[in-house]
């Protein structure tokens, strides 16, 4: 199994899981030509595509959700209350995610948690192939114990670090913005990621940390790598993420469980 980010970030997140048995989107919140050009580099068709996981209803996770569903005829999973906040067309099939029990596409395991944001029922989720896990948990505003397990599963974690706690104090943003994005339904900072990730590193497992959704203006890829293993350190912990990247926005970045290929331009 194979996972590329796409794209991650504000303007716009979308991420492949790319498999022998067919590939799956998680978000599509870039436009239709963007998607398809960057699935092409990493040798994914539209015809590939076996469903579409759509995580929240924001524009950012769905911009291409329901228009690449319906041009390629590719299902879409989500959960029921986001189902009805997105634009599907009524020609594409819908498929219900569910919190108690897995979803099986043509082999692959896809497995819902609730999380925190100001969404109708955003998700993390958990993708499983041939023994290997990533889990790709973005936009949450605060995590609860219960999702150190679901990490814990995870040979690759997608997490949200989106800003620096100063940074976003003294940035541009307006009042009511920077109480929203500081909120319990908005996003995470750094310092609370690496908490999270402190916690998922008590089981002493290697893993690779991909940092996703970071703020241009509230944030860095170097502050928020470095909040992160500063934390991890004070836990004593830190020998058990092999590597911790910072997504960057707009480019590609690539990890197999073998190689864990990095190909990214920084911001």
């Amino acid at each position: 199994m194979q996972v590329v980010s796409l794209a991650s970030g504000s303007t716009g997140n979308a991420c492949l899981i790319q498999t022998p048995v067919g590939a799956l989107l998680v978000d599509a919140g870039l436009p239709q030509k963007t998607i398809l050009a960057r699935c092409a580099r990493f040798g994914t068709l539209p015809e590939h595509l076996l469903g579409i996981i759509v995580t929240h209803e924001h524009g950012d996770h769905t911009t291409s959700a329901g228009a690449l569903a319906k041009r390629y005829r590719i299902p879409i999973y989500t959960m029921a209350a986001t189902a009805q906040k997105i634009n599907i067309p009524p020609t594409v099939t819908v498929h219900h995610l569910d919190y108690t029990q897995p979803t099986l596409i043509a082999g692959i395991d896809i497995r819902a948690m609730a999380v925190s944001h100001d969404a109708v029922a955003p998700i993390a989720v958990q993708i499983s192939h041939d023994q290997i896990t990533a889990a790709i948990a973005t936009d949450l505003g605060e995590w609860q114990p219960i999702l150190i397990p679901f990490l814990q599963a995870a040979q690759l974690i997608v997490i949200e670090a989106n800003h620096d706690r100063e940074r976003l104090r003294l940035s541009s943003y307006d009042h009511s913005l920077k109480l929203r994005i500081a909120s319990p339904t908005g996003h995470l900072d750094n310092i609370q990621t690496g908490a999270l990730l402190a916690q998922v590193g008590q089981d002493k497992q290697p893993r690779d940390v991909w940092l996703a959704h970071l703020s241009r203006e509230a944030n860095s890829p170097e502050i928020a790598v470095r909040s992160i293993h500063t934390v991890l350190h004070m836990h004593d912990c830190q020998q058990y993420f092999r590597t911790i990247t910072a997504l960057p926005p707009h480019d590609c970045v690539a990890w197999g469980p073998a190689q864990r290929t990095m190909q990214k331009t920084l911001w």
